[in-house]
């Protein structure tokens, strides 16, 4: 008995009692050979005799010689089906789309076990998880459809003489062959066959075939136009067991031919490997013939034979069309004849530790790729062209070197061929060097290609290494042979190279690669890739010591070396040597906080207000100069120094000054500049009459000036002079923020207020006393009231240009205010007019300027 609502169907042999876990022997009556009709509704059936396949189930051991006709749907849901050592049977669909419908059945729906010619035909099968046949001989399934919406799988497993034609497999069924050893070892080498013609699988289908059969036995598979476009791989793999059977004098070899067949649609097209070492003497001839391999995401043709032993593939009159790439690796007996490979994403045929032949024609169009557009040679990979072939290469572009054709010179990867081998390389193209062929350059007149087209691009890993000028070397020719360079110590050693490789015709091109620098005992001290043109190469070494040559060797990994003479000079004026860092830093007398010192620009940067230089700036010298005895000057410098970030060289200390100043502390104008009047700014001084004229006149206005002052009695004991004073100091103060150009530095402007107003009062008592004679008594504090004021005035201007606007206006209006609240400070009337007008303009000024800065916001 079988499950609960289960009913367990036998033809033939044995039935298993699933709950009692025994199995009982049914006696097997044979009866004559007949015709039967299965249906679920045999009531609309006019043949006879007709039932539900349950019926016929029964009594099934006498139905060998027996065709059942299959008519409508046949629902086997809730029983298995075991067909066991039956022979002749033939289940056969009549009319259209005869089903047998599986839905429900949990483990295996259909066994066909130790049984011979059972032949399935016009079927289709639906839901079925799992249909088996299993060591049984000469099966034939035809014209029949294998369907489902779960993970349903026809398996062969030992099934020999098998033939499946016309069959169509889709949804997620998978067809699993499996070729194990059997029992025992036969005393004849037996030979056993597979064929699939006009086979297809579309959707989440799938086909795999595991050969693990060793020595027991031969085995010819077949493909003849099977069609495989799903989103898994064809997967063929090899593998051994325990089992060693011998047969003297006879030659084990299992075939496997895929013939007029089309794998495309999926990440990988055809994928021929073995997952462990083939030790024993079991020949493998797989045979790829008029197939089309196209579309696939990654590669098309994957063969990977690195534990095949005796493994024969032949790839004939193929075509490789539009895969990620192809791919043939570790295999040492592959032949090519008649295939063509176009279209390739990502190099058309890659050869990887393989030994491949060409027997005839091998095409590479439109392949494109990084190292290799069409064909990619690399570990050691070996092809061997035979006088029979002729290549073409059209169209292939790699985006980095060898568009036609790259040979690996890092490994023995190698061609061989005999002469007048015909080769076609026309619009080839890489994006650095080898638009046509890289690395293959040692051909020698007895075994050169015989070029279609001549006029090709080609180069090989770098030969030969030289120092040169990237204005003109351009030719191997035009190389430097020797070199030297001078170095600081902590500077970056820069020196120019190229690398030259050889062309097909033996001739020296310029070629991409690393180069290496050591020193005299081999210590690797860099390596830098550079391309195919004259490079500078930049390495900063660590040098504890000064005043020595050294010698740097430098090369790449297949050239000659060439010699580059190191000196390191001992550390410039203003620096010293840092062994620790191995680098010269700021000496001890340029040192200080905020200072740093750039040994590779000779620079000394800080941030500003200081001046630093040598003690005779007069006398000319070089930055590079070294004098560890030279004096350094060191100093803070707030009058004439710049304010902000400052970089200079020590032999261009004017870079530190402003308005034009220079020499020591920027104490005086430089070369072609002198103080302009009235000012401390210097000026260019032009040798012309009209500065005569100006001279001129401010002598006569000077002069008028004093005139003016003694005629209108100016004075500050009169108080005539005072408000004049106040708007003067605080417009100038101003001149950074009225002026659009700029202005002076505040602290020049004011030294001479800090003297007077911040000095002991006993030593000023007689200039106070002079301003605030002209005020009535009750308001003397007036001259102290506008001292005073001055103060958070310079502060703001000088730290807070963008306020002083606003805090300007504000002070100009409350001592306006104070002096109409006090009725006028000052004794006479006129006096308070003349500093009520220059308040009124202080106002003015101060709000003119905040609305011009408005606007321009």
């Amino acid at each position: 008995m079988g499950r609960e609502g289960e009913v367990v169907v036998l033809i033939g042999g044995e039935k298993q009692d699933r709950d009692a876990g025994r199995l009982e022997r049914i006696s097997s009556c044979s009866v004559s050979s007949g015709q039967y009709y299965v249906s679920d509704d045999c009531s609309s059936i006019t043949q006879s005799p007709c039932n539900p396949l349950s019926v016929y189930a029964g009594n099934m051991s006498q139905y060998n010689n027996t065709i059942f006709y299959f008519i409508g749907t046949t629902n086997i849901e809730y029983y298995n089906l075991y067909m066991t050592a039956v022979k002749n049977v033939t289940l056969h669909g009549l009319a259209q789309s005869p089903t047998i419908n599986c839905k429900g059945v949990r483990i295996l729906s259909i066994s066909v076990r130790s049984s011979n010619h059972v032949t399935i035909s016009n079927i289709s099968f639906s839901d079925c998880l799992l249909i088996k046949f299993d060591s049984s001989n000469n099966v034939t399934i035809t014209n029949s459809v294998f369907a489902g919406s779960g993970k349903y799988s026809l398996r062969l497993s030992n099934a020999f003489d098998v033939k499946v034609s016309s069959v169509f497999f889709t949804g997620y069924c998978t067809l699993n062959i499996y070729y194990n050893p059997l029992p025992g070892c036969s005393s004849d080498l037996l030979h056993y066959s597979l064929t699939l013609t006009n086979v297809t699988f579309i959707a989440d289908s799938r086909m795999t075939i595991e050969m693990t059969h060793d020595t027991s036995y031969n085995i010819s598979i077949v493909f003849d136009h099977v069609y495989y476009s799903t989103d898994l791989s064809l997967q063929i793999g090899f593998g051994e067991s325990n089992y060693d059977c011998t047969y003297p004098g006879t030659q084990l070899t299992s075939t496997l031919v895929l013939e007029n067949s089309q794998f495309y649609h999926h990440e990988q097209g055809l994928k021929i490997v073995s997952e462990e070492y083939l030790l024993k003497a079991v020949n493998y001839h797989i045979i790829i013939k008029s197939c089309l391999i196209n579309d696939n995401i990654n590669e098309g043709l994957f063969i990977d034979a690195k534990f095949f032993r005796l493994t024969q593939i032949d790839i004939i009159d193929t075509e490789l069309i539009g895969n990620g790439g192809n791919k043939i690796m570790n295999s040492n007996a592959i032949s090519l004849s008649n295939v063509t490979v176009a279209n390739s994403t990502y190099t058309g045929l890659s050869l990887i530790t393989a030994f491949v032949t060409i027997k005839n024609d091998l095409v590479f169009k439109n392949n494109t790729g990084v190292v290799g557009g069409g064909l990619a040679i690399n570990d050691s990979s070996v092809l061997i062209v035979s006088s029979s072939a002729k290549l073409e290469f059209i169209d292939n572009h790699a985006s980095y070197k060898g568009g036609g054709i790259y040979l690996e010179q890092s490994s023995d990867s190698d061609i061989f061929n005999l002469p007048n081998i015909s080769v076609t390389l026309i619009n080839n193209s890489a994006g650095l060097v080898g638009g046509d062929l890289y690395g293959v350059y040692d051909m020698t007149h007895s075994n050169q290609f015989n070029l279609t087209n001549p006029d090709i691009s080609s180069t090989s890993d770098a030969a030969n290494i030289c120092f040169c000028d990237p204005r003109t070397t351009t030719s191997y020719k035009k190389c430097i042979r020797t070199a030297s360079n001078h170095i600081y110590p902590g500077q970056t050693l820069k020196f120019n190279v190229a690398l030259f490789g050889y062309d097909y015709f033996g001739s020296l091109t310029l070629t991409d690669g690393p180069v290496d620098t050591t020193n005299g005992h081999g210590t690797l001290l860099n390596s830098t890739y550079i391309p195919n043109t004259c490079s500078m190469i930049e390495y900063t070494p660590k040098l504890t010591q000064t005043g020595y040559i050294s010698e740097l060797d430098i090369t790449s990994s297949k050239t000659n070396d060439v010699i580059l003479q190191l000196i390191v000079n001992e550390c410039p004026i203003g620096f010293r040597l840092d062994k620790s860092q191995g680098s010269c830093t700021c000496s001890q007398s340029v040192s200080r906080e905020n200072v740093t010192c750039d040994i590779n620009t000779l620079n000394i940067t800080y941030n500003g207000l200081l001046w630093i230089g040598t003690y005779h700036t007069t006398t000319p010298f070089n930055a590079d100069a070294t004098n560890p005895n030279a004096c350094i000057i060191n100093e803070d410098c707030l009058l004439y120094c710049s304010p902000n970030p400052v970089t200079f060289k020590l032999n261009d200390t004017h870079t530190q000054c402003v308005d034009n100043r220079g020499h020591r502390m920027c104490g005086s104008c430089t070369e072609g500049y002198s103080l302009l009047m009235g000012s401390n700014k210097c000026g260019q001084c032009h040798n012309n009459y009209m500065m005569i004229a100006w001279i001129a006149l401010f002598a006569v206005m000077g002069v008028l000036l004093v005139v003016l002052l003694i005629a209108l009695n100016l004075t500050v004991s009169v108080g005539t002079l005072n408000g004049l004073l106040f708007y003067a100091n605080i417009v100038k103060l101003y001149e950074p923020v009225f002026s659009r150009k700029g202005a002076l530095p505040v602290l020049s402007q004011v030294i001479s207020w800090i003297n007077l107003d911040f000095g002991r009062w006993s030593h000023f008592k007689p200039i106070i006393d002079a301003y605030s004679g002209p005020m009535k008594d009750e308001y003397r504090f007036w001259p102290g009231l506008l001292l005073v004021t001055r103060i958070p005035v310079l502060l703001t201007v000088t730290f807070l240009k963008n306020e002083s606007r606003v805090l300007l206006l504000a002070v100009a209006a409350i001592i306006l205010s104070l002096s109409f609240i006090f009725g006028g400070v000052y004794r006479k009337k006129f006096n308070n007019i003349i500093e009520f007008w220059f308040l009124l303009n202080l106002c003015i000024m101060a709000s003119l300027s905040i609305a011009f800065t408005d606007e321009s916001k």
